[in-house]
């Protein structure tokens, strides 16, 4: 086989190109501060129940912190170091995946939706949680599918990835409903707390926290099929193939054993919540062999 000079020559200008590009970070630059400082910066979320919160001694805590504190219980047995103490930094939607770009936090922790475009900037563990849209409701409205909505108010946050869904759901279903927009999540709550609205159709992900934060929790339910796929994951800095590793292979040994389920049992079985055919789905996708 002969070799192009020219085109091996240009595969090694992009192979430098994407390296530069990259921040020329050091590879597995993550391992190498785990064994001279024994710490990990973990990110998370303050408010977003039950993901990642502060509980009420103001200790992160949630669904994706557990999951998280578990991976890194393998981190320390696959690097065999005595201990790893966590450090934990608060981040928001807008700086979260900043803040892992450019290594300030080691694995990002809360409930970041995967997609090719984030790809580009940071890597994504497996999948943690698949949310998609459905309906808030009161218990008393009767409404338990779209195909119930018919004459009905719903609301919808403007701007969100649930308007276009509810759009396309109208069109699909030929449904003759009045649409409420409506600024964010709170807002939505409201519009059903006081009848304004007949149902909130969002993020199922957000509706754990309305729920939480309701005067009347028990009077509202989760209803309607699961619509659209939004796969959620935990963040790691570009360049770091060994944790990314270790991660997939902890989460993978979770799928399997069933301590996953377990802890999404934990956290979302209060709402009723069981673990949906989308995330069942792409947890056997990710239980590889050993």
């Amino acid at each position: 086989m002969t070799l192009n000079l020219a085109a091996a020559t240009g595969a090694f200008l992009a192979i430098a190109l994407a390296a530069s590009s990259a921040g020329a970070q050091e590879v597995d630059s993550i391992v190498k501060k785990l064994h001279d400082t024994q710490t990990i910066t973990m990110g998370v979320r303050d408010a977003l129940f039950p993901y990642s919160y502060l509980d009420d001694q103001k200790n992160p805590t949630g669904y994706s912190v557990e999951f998280c504190t578990r991976i890194i219980d393998d981190i320390k047995s696959e690097l065999k170091l005595p201990e790893i103490k966590i450090k934990y930094v608060p981040v928001t939607i807008q700086n979260r995946q900043a803040l892992v770009a450019n290594g300030t936090i080691d694995l990002e922790c809360e409930g970041t939706v995967n997609t090719f475009g984030r790809n580009k900037q940071v890597d994504f563990s497996s999948v943690s949680y698949v949310s998609s849209s459905q309906m808030l409701v009161l218990k008393s409205s009767g409404i338990k599918s779209y195909d119930d909505l018919n004459g009905k108010i719903v609301a919808v946050a403007t701007g969100g990835s649930s308007e276009p869904d509810l759009k396309n759901l109208v069109a699909e279903k030929k449904l003759n409903i009045r649409i409420l927009n409506v600024d964010d999540h709170a807002a939505g709550l409201i519009t059903v707390e006081t009848r304004r609205a007949d149902a909130y159709f969002s993020d199922n992900g957000a509706f754990y926290g309305l729920i939480r934060q309701s005067k009347k929790p028990d009077a509202l339910e989760i209803v309607g099929d699961e619509y659209g796929y939004a796969p959620q994951g935990f963040m790691v800095p570009k360049l770091n193939p060994t944790i990314l590793w270790i991660v997939n292979h902890s989460m993978g040994k979770m799928f399997k054993s069933g301590e996953a389920e377990a802890l999404f049992n934990k956290w979302f079985g209060q709402f009723g919540a069981h673990v949906s055919p989308k995330l069942r789905a792409a947890w056997s996708t990710q239980s590889y062999a050993e």
